[in-house]
């Protein structure tokens, strides 16, 4: 899902007390054994020492990308590429856990959150040639902000209240919005707000889906592709203008990146080990102790941007209309139970929508404690009674239940396997078609497939998430909930903006129970043992920053 900060912040994926645990664990089963090397992580070789120059990288996605338009690039596949190819106007810094200058060299917000002015840095240009200037800019602003109708181009779903864009002045562009949002301005260094040179915008949407179009002006440019196999990029001569305070100023370290996909799962621990690949996506927790105790690294690369993986509720069946009923199969899952036998120690589990590490998080965990006892209890005051099957009834109709979700999380349909038993135990029937991407084509537009198994970005806050009423995630648009969203866009930011997504969190998992929440967002990544990598807070990796060593 679906996108990303800069390409060039070389920083440390946040997960390094967790690849230790597991390094530790990796090490004791192999000092039990006798035998067996010595176990590498985040630390081995290829994480130490100066940066190497020269050489080509190969990174392994999950699944082919046949549409690069830039606002359309919410998905991981999609982004995780274009990271590399557009520079953004803003950078969030995880460390900082704040907004740094990047293309634009410095920005500002009036008192309410309805305009913005942005100061362009001098003397960048897009790899056609053409100038990043403050009119390409306002021509990007636009294009994200109100989409182009005639190329059947959407807006961007996290430039809430967009008005107008105008340049002032020879180097900057003030935006002014229709209502006040003060996520606008992080909303600006996610990968959907790419900038693009003025002439990919000029053209129609199949244009600007094919990545051989895309000028962008960032530190790797589009060489070659074959359709379905792989990208090939390279580094860009003269790059000079990554993020303000980035470890690696300049050009990039490799001189190109490979990206192939990989979509069996069983095979990319393997592809690590024997070198076919320098760095794959979405490892197996059964195959990252193997992975590390191989000599090879398992980096996992937290998802600071999104919300956690979740089972959004959807109420077009009125079977969850009741609160109660949400309330009950929040309480009924068993959490410690699916960290234990389905996930491993690259997991956090969830104690609110946001996870552990996102700005203004609220640890809810203890209204997430598992209690069967009262999930029975609340679903026997909602009314719905056991059958003779074991399965509630209400008026005639089964207390029986589907979520649909991608294949994208390796973890997701035997999370759901696990929940499918813990629900069964109150009376509750889940048909399980986690990871069923046929399935999920049709469940989409359904309002009346009550769970969509999904984490999403939240660079506009939590409210295009579960806000609009026509959107196909959710299918859920609750009146309070959006009064709460609008609050927080029209909220300043510090102790007001927190109190009010202290709220919403409290409303989404708690009293209302939209959101049934499993554990923090985590892509776990496979690297060689030669590879140098990190990753922004969007899991994104920074090939900007990345190195391999010989050996």
């Amino acid at each position: 899902m679906p996108a990303h900060p800069s390409p060039s912040r070389t920083r440390r994926s946040p997960a390094a007390p967790r690849l230790a645990a597991l390094l530790a664990a990796a090490s004791l089963a192999l000092g039990g054994c006798g035998s067996g090397p010595e176990t590498a992580g985040a630390n081995s070789p290829a994480g130490t020492g100066e940066p190497v120059s020269g050489g080509t990288l190969v990174y392994a996605e999950v699944t082919p990308i046949n549409n690069w338009q830039t606002q359309a690039a919410r998905f991981y596949e999609k982004a995780n590429v274009l990271n590399s190819v557009l520079d953004r106007l803003t950078y969030f810094d995880p460390e900082k856990a704040e907004l740094v200058p990047w293309i634009a060299s410095a920005f500002s917000a009036n008192a309410d959150s309805t305009e913005f002015t942005f100061t362009i840095r001098p003397g960048i240009t897009f790899s056609d040639g053409s100038p990043l200037d403050a009119a390409a800019v306002k021509a990007n602003l636009d294009s994200f902000g109100l989409g182009v109708p005639a190329a059947q181009i959407q807006p961007n779903v996290d430039f809430a209240g967009y008005k107008t864009a105008e340049v002032i002045g020879a180097d900057q562009v003030k935006v002014t919005l229709e209502a006040p949002n003060s996520n606008f301005l992080r909303a600006t260094s996610s990968v959907t707000a790419g900038l693009v040179s003025p002439a990919t915008l000029q053209k129609d949407a199949a244009g600007q889906s094919a990545i051989s179009s895309i000028s962008g002006s960032g530190p790797f440019v589009y060489e070659s592709e074959k359709p379905d196999e792989e990208v090939v990029l390279v580094k860009r001569d003269g790059y000079a203008w990554a993020p303000d305070g980035a470890d690696n100023p300049g050009e990039a370290h490799l001189d190109s990146v490979v990206i192939k996909y990989l979509p069996e799962v069983a095979h990319r621990a393997g592809a690590v080990q024997s070198g076919q690949v320098d760095l794959v996506r979405g490892l197996q927790p059964v195959d990252e102790a193997a992975l590390a105790a191989s000599g090879n690294q398992v980096l996992a690369a937290d998802g600071v941007d999104l919300t956690v993986n979740m089972a959004a509720v959807r109420t077009g069946s009125r079977k969850l209309a009741d609160p109660a009923v949400r309330q009950a199969l929040q309480v009924g899952i068993d959490r410690r139970s699916i960290k234990d036998t389905v996930l491993s120690e690259s997991y956090t589990l969830a104690a609110s929508v946001l996870n552990h590490q996102a700005p203004g998080f609220v640890d809810l965990s203890a209204d997430l404690a598992y209690d069967p006892e009262k999930a029975r209890q609340l679903l026997d005051d909602a009314g719905w009674k056991e059958g003779s099957d074991g399965i509630r009834e209400k008026d005639g109709e089964k207390l029986e239940v589907t979520v649909t979700s991608s294949n994208n999380s390796v973890v997701i349909k035997p999370a759901f396997e696990l929940i499918e038993q813990q629900w069964r135990q109150i009376g509750v029937k889940l048909n399980n078609r986690a990871g069923d991407n046929t399935f999920l084509t049709t469940a989409m537009p359904d309002p009346n497939v009550e769970f969509f198994g999904t984490r999403q970005f939240i660079y506009g806050g939590l409210g295009p998430i579960f806000e609009p009423a026509n959107n196909t995630m959710t299918h859920t648009s609750d009146p309070e909930l959006n009064a709460l969203f609008a609050a927080e866009r029209a909220a300043a930011p510090g102790p007001e903006r927190d109190e009010v997504l202290a709220a919403e969190q409290q409303a989404l998992v708690v009293d209302k129970a939209f959101s049934l929440v499993l554990w923090d967002e985590v892509q776990v990544y496979g690297a060689h043992r030669n590879t140098h990598i990190e990753f922004t807070s969007g899991t994104a990796p920074i090939f900007q920053g990345a190195w391999k060593v010989d050996g």
